[in-house]
């Protein structure tokens, strides 16, 4: 079994575009299952779903969940040893950087994108991670950049502790943009002239991906 696990940023950036609707065709390509934490599910149906103006998008991904293109996570591991991982590792990422000055731990990781490493953690299975949020990528792929950019963030100086994330190494990420770029491959969405690519790129770049221009043009000579 594979897993592709969803952080709240990507599915966002997809309802924000009018995509959501492609998870479900990515889904029938896909052989394992798509999944989502409850603190992910907070994020993106809960929460929302008191708020008239987000409302239609909650009910949106709830009826994902209901035809079961998203499987919650308590199906395969219980919410309480998911919590209990998901502790410990905010714990240890949010222990990484301190302020020079104070000694002050510096918040960088979050429930949301947290839960979902812990799942990939807790599953003995192939998995990626969807996040479209930079810091939690460069937890795994670019450490001592995450040092810098979150020194030019708070425009303050910090210490690292980065050894603390040596276990980050093994995590894989994919983003939204990605997931479009797949789904466009596969004929799934839009049609295959390269103009369609360039807006599917390019909108969920304007709509929270974290995703340089350079990063585009790359893939769309692919």
């Amino acid at each position: 079994m594979k897993y592709l696990i969803f952080d709240a940023g990507p599915i966002i950036s997809l309802t924000m575009n009018g995509m959501l609707n492609v998870l479900e065709k990515l889904k029938q390509e896909f052989d394992g299952e798509f999944v989502l934490t409850p603190e992910v599910k907070y994020e993106v149906v809960d929460r929302p779903m008191k708020i008239r103006k987000y409302k239609l998008e909650a009910l949106q991904v709830q009826d994902l969940i209901d035809r079961g293109v998203f499987t919650m996570s308590n199906k395969i591991v219980p919410d309480s040893k998911l919590k209990k991982e998901k502790t410990r590792l905010l714990a240890l990422i949010n222990g990484v950087l301190r302020t020079t000055n104070t000694g002050e731990k510096i918040k960088i990781a979050h429930d949301g994108e947290t839960s979902c490493l812990a799942f990939a953690n807790l599953i003995k299975a192939n998995n990626l991670i969807a996040v479209d949020e930079r810091t939690t990528r460069m937890l795994s792929e670019a450490p001592k950049d995450l040092e810098k950019m979150m020194e030019r963030k708070l425009h303050m100086s910090l210490e690292a502790t980065l050894s603390l994330l040596d276990e980050m190494k093994k995590f894989h990420f994919i983003r939204s943009t990605e997931l479009l770029y797949i789904a466009w491959k596969k004929g799934l969405v839009g049609n295959r002239k390269k103009e369609w690519l360039d807006a599917l790129l390019y909108g969920m770049k304007f709509k929270g991906c974290a995703v340089a221009s350079s990063e585009i043009e790359t893939i769309k000579k692919l």
